[in-house]
């Protein structure tokens, strides 16, 4: 096999993976990257009046970890806002069809915020003509994914937290960094002022005894 042919092989059998991935997922989170006193927004189109849009976010690093959010529907009333939120969930009912923004603001700290964003459609539970085994099992698999959604949630919080506390804490050390350049930088400057007040001292006292 030619090197050309071998790299042909590899190119396709990586496709292949993103496009099970890919099929696998419903989703997957956003990270949007958010520096101050700016704005970035997410779009999503709904085409039927029976979906309903699942959606969270949460602030993983960054400052107080404080944003602003709104959603603004299809004709341009906003449907929700919150301020200074570290992180929340929505279920979206239908404001009518189009094109929903989903607006993220970093008004507060100088600091640079990475957000996590999730958005996916809800799932639809089977209709009442179903036969009953089919119920049953949709009733299991309703469980076991609102059983994962739970779990997700619970690991997608604990994550945040990890971000949160490691933002912290290289944020303190950069402060006690700066903190001991300070401290030593004054008992420097309080050594040489002693200093110097002794020799001026001993010096007016030589030329008095003279």
């Amino acid at each position: 096999m030619s090197l050309r042919s071998f790299g042909v092989l590899i190119t396709a059998l990586a496709l292949c993976a993103l496009g099970v991935s890919a099929s696998g997922s419903a989703y997957s989170p956003i990270a949007l990257m958010l520096p101050s006193f700016t704005k970035e927004c997410l779009y999503f189109d709904l085409t039927s009046q029976d979906d309903s849009v699942v959606m969270s976010y949460q602030v993983l690093t960054g400052g107080n970890f404080e944003i602003d959010f709104e959603i603004t529907s299809p004709d341009g009333h906003v449907i929700a806002t919150e301020k200074q939120k570290k992180y929340s969930d929505f279920l979206l009912k239908s404001f009518g069809l189009g094109q929903y923004s989903f607006c993220f603001s970093n008004s507060y700290g100088t600091a640079l915020k990475k957000v996590e964003v999730t958005l996916e459609l809800e799932k639809e539970a089977l209709g009442a003509n179903s036969a009953p085994e089919d119920i049953l099992s949709s009733h299991s698999i309703e469980e076991i994914e609102r059983n994962l959604s739970k779990i997700s949630k619970m690991m997608n919080y604990l994550r945040a937290r990890e971000w949160r506390n490691m933002d912290t804490v290289k944020s303190t050390e950069s402060r006690l960094v700066w903190m001991s350049m300070l401290v030593m930088g004054l008992m420097v400057g309080i050594s040489v002022i002693q200093a110097t007040i002794v020799q001026f001292l001993f010096k007016d006292r030589q030329k008095n005894y003279v």
